[in-house]
Protein backbone atom coordinates (compact mmCIF):
# COMPACT_ATOMS: atom_id res chain seq x y z
CA UNK A 1 0.00 0.00 0.00
CA UNK A 2 1.21 3.63 -0.98
CA UNK A 3 1.27 5.70 2.23
CA UNK A 4 -0.53 8.76 2.17
CA UNK A 5 -2.65 10.45 3.97
CA UNK A 6 -5.70 10.15 2.15
CA UNK A 7 -5.06 6.46 2.10
CA UNK A 8 -4.61 6.44 6.39
CA UNK A 9 -7.88 8.56 6.45
CA UNK A 10 -9.67 6.16 4.18
CA UNK A 11 -8.56 2.94 6.25
CA UNK A 12 -11.22 0.64 7.07
CA UNK A 13 -10.43 0.09 11.17
CA UNK A 14 -11.75 -3.35 11.85
CA UNK A 15 -14.76 -3.47 14.27
CA UNK A 16 -14.10 -5.28 17.25
CA UNK A 17 -16.26 -7.20 19.78
CA UNK A 18 -15.96 -8.21 23.49
CA UNK A 19 -17.35 -9.85 26.24
CA UNK A 20 -16.01 -8.60 29.71
CA UNK A 21 -15.81 -11.14 32.02
CA UNK A 22 -15.27 -10.69 35.69
CA UNK A 23 -11.40 -11.82 35.42
CA UNK A 24 -11.27 -9.11 32.79
CA UNK A 25 -11.96 -6.17 34.79
CA UNK A 26 -9.88 -7.65 37.59
CA UNK A 27 -6.70 -8.44 36.12
CA UNK A 28 -7.16 -4.62 34.70
CA UNK A 29 -7.69 -3.04 38.23
CA UNK A 30 -4.70 -5.44 39.13
CA UNK A 31 -2.82 -3.72 36.40
CA UNK A 32 -3.26 -0.04 36.98
CA UNK A 33 -2.81 -0.18 40.98
CA UNK A 34 -6.13 -1.12 42.19
CA UNK A 35 -5.85 -3.63 45.23
CA UNK A 36 -2.53 -2.51 46.18
CA UNK A 37 -3.43 -2.96 49.75
CA UNK A 38 -5.18 -6.11 50.09
CA UNK A 39 -6.95 -5.44 53.06
CA UNK A 40 -8.51 -1.87 51.75
CA UNK A 41 -12.26 -2.85 51.36
CA UNK A 42 -12.79 0.67 48.97
CA UNK A 43 -9.91 -0.87 46.66
CA UNK A 44 -11.24 -4.77 47.21
CA UNK A 45 -14.31 -3.79 45.76
CA UNK A 46 -11.98 -3.51 41.99
CA UNK A 47 -10.10 -7.12 42.71
CA UNK A 48 -12.86 -9.01 44.34
CA UNK A 49 -15.57 -10.51 42.26
CA UNK A 50 -18.18 -10.09 45.09
CA UNK A 51 -19.69 -6.38 44.54
CA UNK A 52 -17.19 -5.86 41.83
CA UNK A 53 -17.11 -2.56 40.51
CA UNK A 54 -15.36 -2.04 37.24
CA UNK A 55 -12.50 1.05 37.15
CA UNK A 56 -12.94 4.29 35.16
CA UNK A 57 -10.40 3.49 32.92
CA UNK A 58 -11.43 -0.29 31.80
CA UNK A 59 -12.81 0.79 28.54
CA UNK A 60 -9.84 1.54 27.00
CA UNK A 61 -8.99 -2.32 26.76
CA UNK A 62 -12.09 -2.98 25.78
CA UNK A 63 -13.53 -4.23 22.15
CA UNK A 64 -9.72 -3.18 21.05
CA UNK A 65 -9.38 -3.50 16.93
CA UNK A 66 -5.85 -4.73 17.20
CA UNK A 67 -2.66 -3.26 15.90
CA UNK A 68 -4.23 -2.20 11.89
CA UNK A 69 -1.76 0.66 12.13
CA UNK A 70 0.16 -1.54 10.69
CA UNK A 71 -1.40 -2.66 7.74
CA UNK A 72 -1.51 0.75 6.35
CA UNK A 73 2.49 0.80 5.47
CA UNK A 74 3.74 2.91 8.86
CA UNK A 75 7.17 2.34 10.20
CA UNK A 76 5.39 0.69 12.83
CA UNK A 77 8.72 0.05 14.84
CA UNK A 78 8.61 3.43 15.58
CA UNK A 79 5.19 3.96 16.26
CA UNK A 80 4.44 5.25 19.87
CA UNK A 81 1.23 6.63 21.52
CA UNK A 82 0.93 10.30 21.76
CA UNK A 83 -2.30 11.15 23.32
CA UNK A 84 -5.25 10.04 24.82
CA UNK A 85 -8.89 10.84 25.43
CA UNK A 86 -11.79 8.68 26.86
CA UNK A 87 -15.05 9.87 27.08
CA UNK A 88 -17.32 7.61 29.67
CA UNK A 89 -21.23 6.83 28.78
CA UNK A 90 -21.63 4.40 31.62
CA UNK A 91 -19.15 1.68 33.54
CA UNK A 92 -18.13 -1.12 31.68
CA UNK A 93 -20.84 -3.74 32.09
CA UNK A 94 -20.13 -7.66 32.54
CA UNK A 95 -20.81 -10.08 30.64
CA UNK A 96 -22.48 -8.36 27.57
CA UNK A 97 -22.15 -8.20 24.15
CA UNK A 98 -19.81 -5.26 23.33
CA UNK A 99 -18.82 -3.64 19.64
CA UNK A 100 -16.47 -0.95 18.78
CA UNK A 101 -16.48 0.65 15.54
CA UNK A 102 -13.52 2.64 14.96
CA UNK A 103 -12.67 5.61 12.07
CA UNK A 104 -9.40 7.65 11.41
CA UNK A 105 -10.04 11.41 12.10
CA UNK A 106 -6.79 13.37 10.90
CA UNK A 107 -3.22 12.66 9.72
CA UNK A 108 -0.89 16.09 10.76
CA UNK A 109 2.16 15.58 8.72
CA UNK A 110 5.07 17.33 10.46
CA UNK A 111 7.32 16.48 7.40
CA UNK A 112 9.89 13.52 5.95
CA UNK A 113 12.51 14.15 9.44
CA UNK A 114 9.69 15.11 11.73
CA UNK A 115 7.68 12.28 11.33
CA UNK A 116 3.09 12.51 11.59
CA UNK A 117 0.36 12.04 14.17
CA UNK A 118 -3.08 9.99 13.53
CA UNK A 119 -5.90 10.37 15.53
CA UNK A 120 -8.44 7.78 15.15
CA UNK A 121 -12.05 7.63 17.20
CA UNK A 122 -13.22 4.19 18.72
CA UNK A 123 -16.94 4.39 19.78
CA UNK A 124 -18.24 1.36 22.20
CA UNK A 125 -21.60 0.43 22.37
CA UNK A 126 -23.48 -2.93 23.41
CA UNK A 127 -24.57 -5.09 20.38
CA UNK A 128 -28.10 -5.28 22.23
CA UNK A 129 -29.42 -1.69 21.67
CA UNK A 130 -26.59 0.03 20.66
CA UNK A 131 -26.38 1.77 23.99
CA UNK A 132 -23.07 3.77 24.60
CA UNK A 133 -20.62 2.80 26.65
CA UNK A 134 -17.40 4.89 26.08
CA UNK A 135 -16.18 7.40 23.10
CA UNK A 136 -12.09 7.06 22.51
CA UNK A 137 -10.05 9.25 20.63
CA UNK A 138 -6.36 8.36 20.64
CA UNK A 139 -3.06 10.06 18.98
CA UNK A 140 -0.39 8.18 17.69
CA UNK A 141 2.99 9.65 17.02
CA UNK A 142 4.27 8.00 13.62
CA UNK A 143 8.18 9.04 14.17
CA UNK A 144 9.51 6.86 11.05
CA UNK A 145 6.82 8.41 8.97
CA UNK A 146 6.21 11.71 7.61
CA UNK A 147 5.87 13.62 4.14
CA UNK A 148 2.59 12.17 3.29
CA UNK A 149 0.49 15.00 3.27
CA UNK A 150 -2.45 16.29 5.57
CA UNK A 151 -5.74 15.29 5.94
CA UNK A 152 -9.01 15.19 8.28
CA UNK A 153 -9.52 17.51 11.04
CA UNK A 154 -7.33 17.02 14.37
CA UNK A 155 -8.71 17.18 17.74
CA UNK A 156 -8.36 20.27 19.26
CA UNK A 157 -5.63 20.54 21.45
CA UNK A 158 -5.45 19.66 25.16
CA UNK A 159 -4.79 23.04 26.97
CA UNK A 160 -1.93 23.35 29.69
CA UNK A 161 -2.11 22.77 33.25
CA UNK A 162 -2.16 25.31 35.34
CA UNK A 163 1.15 27.48 36.31
CA UNK A 164 0.44 28.02 40.23
CA UNK A 165 0.93 25.31 42.79
CA UNK A 166 -1.13 21.99 42.54
CA UNK A 167 -4.03 21.28 45.03
CA UNK A 168 -2.91 17.81 45.48
CA UNK A 169 -0.26 15.07 45.20
CA UNK A 170 -0.28 11.56 44.90
CA UNK A 171 2.78 9.23 44.39
CA UNK A 172 2.13 5.80 42.64
CA UNK A 173 4.72 2.91 42.52
CA UNK A 174 5.09 0.92 39.89
CA UNK A 175 5.81 -2.66 39.82
CA UNK A 176 9.07 -3.60 38.14
CA UNK A 177 6.90 -5.62 35.78
CA UNK A 178 4.21 -3.47 35.89
CA UNK A 179 4.20 -3.79 31.36
CA UNK A 180 4.80 -7.58 31.74
CA UNK A 181 0.94 -7.39 33.60
CA UNK A 182 -0.03 -5.22 31.74
CA UNK A 183 0.24 -6.47 28.30
CA UNK A 184 -2.03 -9.32 29.47
CA UNK A 185 -5.03 -6.93 28.81
CA UNK A 186 -4.21 -7.63 24.90
CA UNK A 187 -1.85 -4.99 24.14
CA UNK A 188 1.27 -7.86 23.00
CA UNK A 189 3.52 -4.86 21.24
CA UNK A 190 6.95 -6.55 22.15
CA UNK A 191 8.01 -2.90 22.78
CA UNK A 192 7.02 -3.36 26.35
CA UNK A 193 8.54 -6.86 26.62
CA UNK A 194 11.63 -7.52 24.37
CA UNK A 195 14.61 -5.28 25.16
CA UNK A 196 15.63 -6.45 21.34
CA UNK A 197 12.34 -4.41 20.30
CA UNK A 198 12.68 -1.40 22.41
CA UNK A 199 16.13 -0.85 21.18
CA UNK A 200 15.21 -0.94 17.63
CA UNK A 201 12.38 1.55 18.77
CA UNK A 202 15.13 3.87 20.12
CA UNK A 203 14.63 2.74 24.22
CA UNK A 204 17.93 1.15 26.09
CA UNK A 205 14.97 -1.28 27.63
CA UNK A 206 11.10 -1.84 27.37
CA UNK A 207 8.97 1.16 28.59
CA UNK A 208 5.46 1.10 30.01
CA UNK A 209 2.69 1.64 28.21
CA UNK A 210 0.85 4.63 27.88
CA UNK A 211 -1.95 3.49 28.54
CA UNK A 212 -1.04 1.69 31.90
CA UNK A 213 0.59 5.14 33.40
CA UNK A 214 -2.77 6.56 32.06
CA UNK A 215 -4.56 4.18 33.95
CA UNK A 216 -2.69 4.56 37.14
CA UNK A 217 -3.36 8.58 36.70
CA UNK A 218 -7.27 7.40 36.62
CA UNK A 219 -6.84 5.28 39.88
CA UNK A 220 -4.53 8.09 41.70
CA UNK A 221 -7.11 10.82 41.00
CA UNK A 222 -9.55 9.25 42.35
CA UNK A 223 -7.87 7.67 45.55
CA UNK A 224 -6.08 11.13 46.12
CA UNK A 225 -9.86 12.36 46.03
CA UNK A 226 -11.50 10.39 47.83
CA UNK A 227 -10.35 7.36 49.65
CA UNK A 228 -13.28 6.11 50.28
CA UNK A 229 -13.16 5.48 46.38
CA UNK A 230 -16.90 6.26 45.69
CA UNK A 231 -17.00 8.85 43.03
CA UNK A 232 -15.99 8.08 39.33
CA UNK A 233 -14.55 9.56 35.96
CA UNK A 234 -17.22 10.96 33.04
CA UNK A 235 -13.92 11.69 31.42
CA UNK A 236 -10.11 11.91 31.10
CA UNK A 237 -7.72 13.21 29.06
CA UNK A 238 -3.60 13.44 28.58
CA UNK A 239 -0.76 13.72 26.48
CA UNK A 240 2.39 10.95 26.93
CA UNK A 241 4.54 13.49 26.91
CA UNK A 242 7.53 10.89 27.92
CA UNK A 243 8.50 7.42 28.42
CA UNK A 244 8.02 5.61 31.40
CA UNK A 245 9.81 2.75 32.89
CA UNK A 246 8.45 -0.29 34.99
CA UNK A 247 9.62 0.47 38.52
CA UNK A 248 9.52 3.98 38.59
CA UNK A 249 7.43 6.64 40.46
CA UNK A 250 5.13 8.42 39.48
CA UNK A 251 4.24 11.86 41.35
CA UNK A 252 0.70 13.11 40.13
CA UNK A 253 -0.09 16.60 40.20
CA UNK A 254 -3.63 17.76 40.83
CA UNK A 255 -5.64 21.32 40.23
CA UNK A 256 -9.20 21.17 41.55
CA UNK A 257 -12.03 23.35 40.10
CA UNK A 258 -15.24 21.75 41.26
CA UNK A 259 -15.67 18.68 39.29
CA UNK A 260 -12.53 19.11 36.61
CA UNK A 261 -9.28 18.31 37.27
CA UNK A 262 -6.18 19.52 35.64
CA UNK A 263 -3.31 17.03 35.95
CA UNK A 264 0.32 15.50 35.18
CA UNK A 265 2.59 13.12 36.15
CA UNK A 266 6.01 13.76 36.44
CA UNK A 267 8.88 11.14 37.11
CA UNK A 268 11.00 13.48 39.94
CA UNK A 269 13.92 10.86 40.14
CA UNK A 270 14.78 11.61 36.48
CA UNK A 271 13.26 15.11 36.32
CA UNK A 272 10.76 14.47 33.76
CA UNK A 273 6.92 15.12 32.90
CA UNK A 274 5.45 11.71 31.72
CA UNK A 275 1.97 12.78 31.34
CA UNK A 276 0.80 16.30 30.85
CA UNK A 277 -1.60 18.58 29.61
CA UNK A 278 -4.39 16.65 31.39
CA UNK A 279 -7.62 17.02 32.06
CA UNK A 280 -10.40 14.85 34.46
CA UNK A 281 -13.96 14.97 35.01
CA UNK A 282 -15.94 13.84 38.24
CA UNK A 283 -19.17 11.97 38.06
Amino acid sequence: MTLSAQSILDFPVPQATHVVTARDAILYALSVGYGTNPLDENLLNYVYERDLVTAPTLANVVAHPGPWMQQTGVYWARLVHSEHRLTIHRPVPLDVPLISRSRVLSVVDRGLEKGMFVSFERMIATVEGDEPIATIVQTNACRGDGGCGSAGTAPEPLSKVPDDEPDFEFNVDLPDNAALLYRLNGDLNPLHADPQAAGRSGFDRPILHGLCSFGYAGYAIIAAIDPGMKIGLRAIAARFSAPIFPGETITLQMWRNDAEIRFRGIVASRGVTILDNGMARLS
